[in-house]
């Protein structure tokens, strides 16, 4: 990992390069982040919810178990990548970050739907953990308590919330190469940290805390900063058969955690630079159009709504009973999208920097 990080550094070096001086077609990282909707996102969103909702789905039915919480991981990346670069291009652009605006952003873009699921899920009691998650800390919650409830998932948006509270203030007052320093240096010691946790007996801790989750947000900063500071990704990053070995690598290897978590980052570097069908057509927009609502609310779906509608759910096949399950979950994120979401995003538009080079992804 070290030698990835001084051979890029030492690129750096030897290019002196920034983002206005990168010709767009000579780094095809830097001229899609530049584009007003990046490419394959929506897909790469959809994909990660709609995994997220299979794993969840089939160790309710007892059918198998896969690593798809690693779909979080790639969510944190995602989100660590689109704020840093729209943070850098803002500079760009004005000097400054005006941080009021992009508060106003987040706020427009995360809590309506958020709110609107959390009441109606306390419609049906309390649950553990409801008022933690109201004021996103229900991943300190999860990780002291380990209850769960049909609103876990929220724990995620705890870590990302903490993130755009802090983020800013450092992007704004720290150079890049000293921003490249802190994530270098936190990619390091996280680890180790969480290593530390669990050999006193805290491992569950580690799989939800704030401060035990940096590292994927960070690895996503950090490759909006080295595209930033003229990095771009190595030939065979770009290529299909590698990306296929480091794809077969990471699924012989997921229970390393450090290593799926750089396999996704390289996926993620694939997957915006060369566009793949798969993550561009429609089906695949749709889905991650409505991937931020089928998130939150696939849990609520699958155990209040499914056994009101269903009763003895037991009476399916479980590959039936999943089925039906992810078409529900999907009609009702569909309702939340267009019903709530879309109204606040296009309210949340109006707050971006006027410039048709800031993507409206975030």
């Amino acid at each position: 990992m070290a030698c990835i990080f001084s051979t890029m550094l030492r690129r750096l070096r030897l290019q002196r390069l920034v983002i206005g001086g990168v010709a767009p077609d000579s780094n095809l990282l830097v001229s899609n982040l530049l584009k007003r909707e990046i490419p394959s996102l929506f897909g790469l969103r959809g994909a990660a919810a709609l995994v997220v909702v299979v794993y969840h789905y089939c160790l309710a039915w007892k059918i198998c178990d896969f690593p798809g919480y690693y779909s979080v991981t790639l969510f944190f990346e995602l989100s660590g990548l689109l704020i840093t670069w729209l943070l850098l291009k803002e500079i760009e652009l004005s000097g400054t970050i005006d941080r009021k605006n992009f508060y106003i952003r987040r706020s427009l873009r995360l809590f309506p739907v958020f709110y609107f699921v959390w009441m109606v899920c306390r419609l049906g009691g309390t649950f553990p953990g409801s008022w933690a998650y109201l004021f996103y800390v229900g991943d300190y919650f999860t990780a002291l308590t380990q209850k769960y409830s049909v609103l876990t998932v929220a724990w995620s948006l705890g870590v990302e919330e903490k993130f755009y509270l802090i983020w800013p203030q450092v992007v704004i007052r720290a150079s890049l190469s000293g921003i490249t320093k802190l994530l270098i240096t936190i990619l390091v010691i996280e680890p180790f940290y969480r290593l530390g946790l669990t050999m006193v007996g805290h491992r569950n801790y580690t799989h939800y805390a704030f401060d035990t989750s940096l590292d994927p947000i960070v690895l996503g900063c950090l490759i909006a900063i080295l595209a930033k500071r003229g990095w771009s990704p190595q030939r065979w990053m770009l290529n299909p058969i590698s990306i296929s070995i480091v794809i077969a690598t990471g699924i012989w290897l997921w229970k390393c955690t450090e290593l799926v978590m750089f396999v996704l980052a390289i996926v993620l570097i694939y997957a915006i630079c060369k566009s793949p069908r798969l993550l561009n057509n429609g089906v695949a927009r749709f889905l991650g159009a409505i991937s931020y609502s089928l998130y939150l609310c696939h849990e609520y779906t699958a155990n209040i709504l499914w056994p009101f509608l269903f009763g003895d759910a037991h009476r399916f096949l479980s590959f039936v009973g999943i089925s039906l399950q992810i078409v529900l979950a999907i009609t009702v994120a569909t309702a939340l999208h267009f019903a709530i979401e879309r109204p606040f995003l296009r309210i949340k538009d109006r707050f971006h920097p006027r410039s048709s080079c800031v993507p409206t992804l975030d």
